[in-house]
């Protein structure tokens, strides 16, 4: 018998500028009922990131 093996596709990675504060995800303008409920991310404005704690995905300050 052949094992199947699952292949992970990385966490998608948003880069925001400080414009784009307060961080949230899902983003704005995205429906949260059909993917997680909707959170602030404390993300600092100097060079920060942080990963979402339910999707994974990560935000990050532009520089």
């Amino acid at each position: 018998m052949t094992e199947a093996t699952a292949t992970r596709n990385p966490p998608p990675i948003v880069e925001v500028s400080a414009s784009d504060f307060p961080v949230c995800c899902p983003p704005r303008g995205v429906d949260p009922a059909s993917l997680h409920p909707r959170v602030y991310l404390p993300l600092k404005q100097d060079g920060g990131q942080i990963a979402c704690p339910y999707c994974s995905t990560e935000y990050r300050l532009k520089s």
